[in-house]
């Protein structure tokens, strides 16, 4: 079971170190937002060596720097690292706890599914959220901070992946994350298309030719 950790506030050791581990985890979010993305990864490292130490390691203050760290970790390239934090935020948050929560860590997941290319797995991601109206807007800096009904948002027109409150938080995505993962995927699946057609084609033309040939005999 997931749960709040009380901390023993009459444990002068064990208090003064979750909260210089709550201080580290708003220093990690200050630099997140000011695209400092190294120093909030060793932050939020920090934080959770300190709350592993005073809370158990499934516990809802470590999902939520499990997830602070996973954000991180996408930022920076590291893929296969914010995977395996983001997947015990999952478990974490899923489970119990603020759904706002659990539906900001299905959103990193889909962001880190985007930079693997996993487009399909990305919106299924989102979409999890979605029989309770519990979907967040994809840009990481919309201010709303609110759950969304899918009918409320916007889906990418192009990858139909990712979803938004307004145009404006669509169009600060595209510039600062969305529109390479978006173009390459694109790319991508035109090509795949392209080529299934040259293969059907040829296919068509070498049965034809076989019949031809049969016609002759």
């Amino acid at each position: 079971m997931h749960h709040i950790y009380n901390v023993n506030a009459g444990n002068v050791a064990e208090a003064h170190g979750y909260w210089n581990a709550i201080g580290l985890s708003n220093q990690a979010d200050a630099c997140m937002n000011a695209g400092q993305i190294d120093d909030a990864i060793a932050l939020h490292q920090e934080a959770l060596v300190l709350k592993l130490r005073f809370c158990p390691e499934m516990s809802i203050q470590t999902g939520i720097t499990y997830n602070g760290l996973g954000a991180a970790l996408i930022r920076a390239g590291r893929l296969d690292e914010a995977d395996e934090v983001l997947q015990k935020a999952f478990t974490i948050r899923q489970a119990e706890g603020p759904r706002l929560d659990a539906a900001d860590t299905r959103d990193n997941i889909g962001a880190l599914r985007e930079a693997q290319g996993r487009f399909e797995e990305a919106r299924e991601m989102r979409l999890k959220g979605s029989e309770k109206n519990e979907i967040m807007c994809g840009n990481y800096k919309c201010t709303t901070h609110k759950l969304y009904a899918l009918k409320n948002l916007s889906a990418c027109g192009a990858c139909k992946s990712v979803f938004y409150c307004s145009k404006a938080c669509q169009v600060a995505d595209w510039r600062s994350r969305h529109k390479p993962l978006c173009k390459a995927h694109t790319a991508s699946q035109s090509s795949s298309k392209e080529q299934e057609k040259k293969d059907t084609e040829g296919g068509e033309q070498s049965h034809n030719q076989g019949a031809s040939a049969q016609d002759v005999a």
